[in-house]
C-alpha cells in the first residue's frame, strides 16, 4: 500500500512539473523579428484604406557602452530607434543623445501600475496565458489593451497609443521570427506580403475623411478651415514631432518617406483628432 501511495505521489508531481514546462518566456528583442501592424480607415460607404506598418530588428549598435538591436521601419528599412532587453524589461532609445525609456515590462503582476511620460499610468487588470505554438506565454490585460510576452502590444508597436479618430480598426497583422509566423490576426485584413501602404477598393471621400491626398507627396490638405483649428502637428511613429503648422495646406516636402500621424487641435475642443497618412 505504501508503495502505491509513493507511485501516485510521484506521478502527480511529475505531471504537475510537465504542465509547468508548457510555459516558457519568449524574449522580445531578437535578431530577425518582424512586426506588422494594420490601421484601417473608412473613406466611403464601402471603401477602406489599409495601412501596414512594418518594424523589424536587424543588426546591432552600441550606445553609451550598451548593445542594442536596431529597430528599422518599413520596406525601405529606415532606422527608427534602438532596443535592448534585460530581465524581461524592454528599453528603447529613440535618439543616441537621449536617455533610454522603458517600452515593456513583462515582470508586472496583476494590480501593478506602469508609468509612461511621467503622467500617464496604466494598471494591469488581469494576467493569464495563451498558447503560442508549442508553449504558453503570459498575456497582460490593461483594460481593453493586451500585451503578450515576446510579441508586445496587440494594438500598436508602441503601447498605449491614442485611438485614431475615424479608425475602422487597428491592431497587429502578424509577428514573424525569420520566415516563420509566430502570431497573426484572424481579421479580414491579414496580409503577409505587405509593403507599407495598401488600399481596399478605390478611396472615396466620405464623412470620416479629414485629409487628402493619402498617400501625399508635397502638400497635405485638410478638409477644415484654418479658422476652425488652432494648430496641426505631424509626428513620426516613434512619437517625435516632425513639424507644426497652423496653415492649410501643410507643406510636407521635407519629410522623409514613411508613415506619420497628424494631430489636429480644433478650437473650442479639448481633444486632439488623430489621422495616419503615408508620405511618398
Amino acid at each position: 500500500m505504501k508503495t502505491i501511495i509513493i507511485i501516485f505521489t510521484f506521478l502527480y508531481f511529475s505531471l504537475s512539473f510537465l504542465r509547468g514546462q508548457d510555459y516558457a518566456y519568449a524574449p522580445f528583442v531578437e535578431e530577425g523579428t518582424r512586426w506588422s501592424y494594420t490601421s484601417v480607415t473608412q473613406v466611403g460607404i464601402t471603401d477602406y484604406d489599409v495601412y501596414y506598418n512594418v518594424y523589424q530588428l536587424k543588426g546591432d549598435t552600441t550606445i553609451a557602452g550598451l548593445i542594442y538591436k536596431k529597430l528599422l521601419y518599413g520596406c525601405s528599412e529606415d532606422y527608427l530607434a534602438a532596443l535592448r532587453e534585460e530581465n524581461k524589461k524592454v528599453f528603447i532609445r529613440k535618439q543616441e543623445d537621449e536617455d533610454e525609456q522603458l517600452l515593456y515590462d513583462f515582470n508586472l503582476q496583476e494590480g501593478d501600475w506602469i508609468t509612461y511620460d511621467i503622467y500617464k499610468t496604466y494598471q494591469v487588470t488581469k494576467i493569464d496565458t495563451i498558447q503560442i505554438g508549442e508553449t504558453k506565454r503570459k498575456q497582460f490585460f490593461f483594460g481593453n489593451e493586451i500585451w503578450i510576452e515576446g510579441i508586445g502590444d496587440l494594438l500598436d508597436f508602441y503601447p498605449f497609443q491614442p485611438q485614431l479618430t475615424g479608425s475602422a480598426g487597428q491592431g497587429i497583422n502578424y509577428q514573424k521570427k525569420g520566415v516563420d509566423i509566430i502570431y497573426k490576426t484572424d481579421e479580414w485584413y491579414f496580409k503577409e506580403n505587405e509593403c507599407e501602404f495598401s488600399s481596399i477598393n478605390a478611396p472615396k471621400a466620405g464623412p470620416v475623411s479629414l485629409l487628402y491626398p493619402n498617400p501625399a507627396k508635397d502638400w497635405l490638405y485638410l478638409k477644415i478651415n484654418p479658422s476652425e483649428f488652432e494648430f496641426a502637428q505631424i509626428k513620426d511613429l516613434a512619437g517625435r514631432i516632425c513639424l507644426r503648422s497652423d496653415k492649410n495646406p501643410i507643406n510636407i516636402f521635407s519629410l522623409p518617406e514613411g508613415m506619420y500621424i497628424l494631430e489636429l487641435k480644433e478650437k473650442n475642443n479639448f481633444e486632439m483628432i488623430y489621422r495616419k497618412f503615408y508620405k511618398q
